[in-house]
């Protein structure tokens, strides 16, 4: 691995542009190369990283050689071959937009590869690192003696507008529980 640790990054819609503008904040890090199919979402990737090697398929990016560890910040649907594709072709320390599957079917298939996977995997869940629900973490047990019960709400847009409205079909996000609820269900995992 070189000094300068270079990420790829496969999706650059608004989650892709968002780790983009973290990973800028990091030293020693860079964004190497972007696989975006989507001509508007590679126009603003490259306008965000002009440096960044842009790739027109999965398999072009994943021949990089300029590239040390992934994001897959694409669509839902998506997130389980693209894995399956990466595992196959060059298993690098990968970060998943949650979710890692999208159909129940898939479980067992992708949970095992990922436990076979060689480098780290994660599946990204922003909410435990919101600064709010962060202190929150940090101070609940001394100032409560430990929760025993955690009630969350959230109010939301019905929709944020992404590629070809993808996100409004259960079909490509798992569903309300999968898209959304997972950040809860999650915070109870971690919190109690």
């Amino acid at each position: 691995m070189s000094e300068v640790i270079n990420y790829g990054i496969v999706g650059c819609g608004m989650m892709g542009q968002e780790h983009v503008r973290n990973i800028a904040q990091l030293p020693d890090v860079r964004v190497s190369a972007i696989f975006e199919p989507d001509a508007q979402m590679a126009e603003a990737a490259r306008a965000a990283v002009p440096a960044a090697r842009m790739h027109e398929s999965l398999a072009g990016f994943l021949a990089d050689p300029d590239i040390d560890c992934l994001v897959i910040a694409s669509p839902n649907h998506l997130h389980a071959a693209q894995f399956e594709a990466i595992a196959r072709t060059r298993p690098l320390p990968l970060l998943i937009e949650k979710p890692l599957y999208t159909r129940p079917t898939d479980a067992k298939r992708l949970l095992g590869l990922a436990d076979e996977y060689p480098a780290p995997v994660w599946v990204g869940m922003e909410y435990r690192y919101m600064p709010p629900i962060k202190s929150f973490i940090e101070e609940v047990d001394q100032a409560t003696g430990g929760p025993t019960m955690l009630t969350i709400r959230e109010h939301r847009f019905p929709f944020l507008h992404k590629v070809g409205d993808w996100n409004r079909f259960n079909r490509n996000t798992g569903g309300t529980l999968v898209e959304k609820c997972c950040h809860f269900f999650d915070l109870m995992r971690h919190i109690l």
